[in-house]
């Protein structure tokens, strides 16, 4: 069975939804890729800076809040305090985290580098392959959407796939209803 790699790059931070106070309407957000960081005495507070894609109010993502100093490691502080573009990008892409600030994570832009399927849907492929699928950040979009774009199918011909087995998960996720993870094993068959 041939196997293939494919990996899943943001092309740049999802946007969250959130209200804007300016628009006095739910807008959506972007990362300016910034951190604000503060420390009072032993307090270190640090927030990643998103701007209002209408109107370009400030809102601040928040990390840590009260967090005392000592507890951190200083070159992770000085990450924060030099706008580490991977630290902001791990924070822009964690859901539970901007979903405890009051906001909505939306889907992101995503680019799948490696080798390309040809799909033929009715005589499917022409041998089985083992598709490793791998993201470094997680991602709200479907599992199901990243692997549909990569094979540039429909959504109805992928679950007709799914149903007749040809597209099957041998890592145990949910194809249709699963987010993509960090990592997800597919197979294909003819």
């Amino acid at each position: 069975m041939k196997k293939i790699q494919w990996e899943v790059y943001l092309t740049n931070a999802p946007t969250v939804d959130r209200y804007c106070r300016r628009c006095k309407k739910t807008s959506g957000f972007k990362s300016s890729e910034r951190f604000r960081v503060n420390t009072q005495q032993k307090n270190l507070e640090i927030w990643l800076i998103y701007k209002c894609i209408s109107c370009d109010t400030t809102w601040k993502l928040t990390i840590f809040s009260g967090l005392n100093s000592n507890t951190m490691e200083h070159s992770l502080i000085d990450r924060y305090a030099n706008n580490d573009k991977e630290l902001a990008m791990l924070h822009a892409t964690d859901a539970a985290l901007i979903k405890r600030n009051g906001a909505q994570c939306n889907n992101a832009d995503v680019e799948i580098i490696g080798e390309d399927i040809i799909w033929n849907e009715s005589n499917g492929y022409s041998e089985p392959v083992e598709i490793h699928i791998a993201t470094k950040y997680p991602v709200e979009n479907k599992a199901a959407s990243v692997i549909r774009s990569k094979l540039n199918i429909s959504g109805s011909s992928f679950d007709k796939l799914c149903k007749t087995g040809k597209i099957v998960s041998l890592s145990g996720h949910n194809l249709k209803k699963c987010k993509m993870p960090d990592s997800i094993i597919i197979q294909l068959t003819p």
